[in-house]
């Protein structure tokens, strides 16, 4: 398999005239939580486990209606882990991989019941995940199958939703920590960590069901959260980098870095409903004790973006 490599050049950044987003503050998660798992149905936000402050892993999943401004934990009994995944289809949530745990839980939105489904035979924590056409895709991480957290993974594979299985993707082209997000019938794999921040974008098309192209960033990222609007994947936080936010226009393949009052932090989630950005959770340290329970929303229309 051949790789395709290409530089973005700091034209690309844009940071000249970066634009500003404007946060503001909404109702706190009941608990502080850093490493957590998010993902949106219509105006609610499920956010799962993660570490609490108190230096335990979580076993809540906390809805946020964006319509009430309002936190409710719907179901206590997920099992305790951080560095997980989620991902939503049909009225379910999928939670899944995390550190030493090969579970795959699921939490029927109606009744917010638990049920269990196939064991993933090749977990990691930390890694990557995004849903495509009742298929959940996961790469990267670290930790698999229960080795060292810092052995990394470039597992890439698939659930089927409908037959309740998983299946084996090629490799990625790097190991490593991973987030991505799908666009267009593609999965862009954005930064990362494997001992170092990364600076690759990594491209796998499904439908030729094979890596193609490879991107470059002028700035490494590791330890951030994704969000998609439209044809930009929005980068929040980072582990080195708390303030970093920018978004990844997968129409120039260009980064363009972004200024904002966001709350400094990592290990956080983000989600986008309605041209909004929503930033929660996370922690600012190693220790666990620095777990934030913050919530924070910034416009990211078009007319914000284009603002000079």
């Amino acid at each position: 398999m051949k790789t395709k490599s290409f530089l973005l050049s700091l034209f690309g950044l844009c940071l000249a005239n970066a634009q500003t987003l404007n946060f503001k503050h909404l109702s706190d998660m009941s608990v502080k939580r850093g490493a957590i798992s998010s993902t949106i149905a219509g105006d609610n936000i499920y956010v799962s486990n993660g570490y609490k402050d108190s230096d335990g892993n979580a076993t809540i999943i906390e809805k946020y209606s964006i319509k009430d401004n309002r936190w409710t934990v719907i179901n206590s009994n997920l099992v305790p882990k951080r560095f997980a995944n989620s991902e939503i289809y049909g009225n379910k949530i999928y939670i899944f991989n995390g550190w030493g745990n090969s579970n795959l839980e699921i939490i029927d939105l109606e009744t917010h019941q638990k049920t269990k489904g196939a064991v993933n035979r090749a977990y990691t924590g930390n890694a990557g995940s995004a849903i495509h056409n009742g298929k959940i895709y996961t790469f990267g991480g670290s930790g698999l199958n229960n080795a060292a957290t810092t052995v990394f993974s470039d597992r890439f594979q698939c659930y089927d939703i409908a037959s309740d299985t998983w299946h084996t993707l090629p490799n990625m082209p790097t190991a490593r920590e991973a987030r991505g997000k799908i666009v267009n019938d593609k999965l862009y794999v954005i930064g990362g960590f494997n001992g170092t921040s990364s600076r690759l974008v990594n491209v796998f098309d499904l439908n030729k069901n094979e890596w193609t192209e490879q991107y470059t960033m002028p700035a490494a990222i590791s330890g951030h959260s994704l969000a998609v609007s439209g044809n930009k994947i929005f980068i929040a936080g980072g582990y080195n980098n708390q303030n970093f936010l920018a978004y990844f226009d997968t129409e120039t393949n260009k980064l363009h870095k972004l200024s904002s009052n966001m709350i400094p932090r990592r290990h956080a989630a983000a989600e986008i409903n309605n041209n909004k950005l929503y930033i929660m959770g996370g922690s600012t340290t190693s220790s666990t004790k620095s777990a934030i329970k913050s919530i924070q929303v910034a416009d990211i229309s078009e007319e914000v973006l284009s603002t000079k």
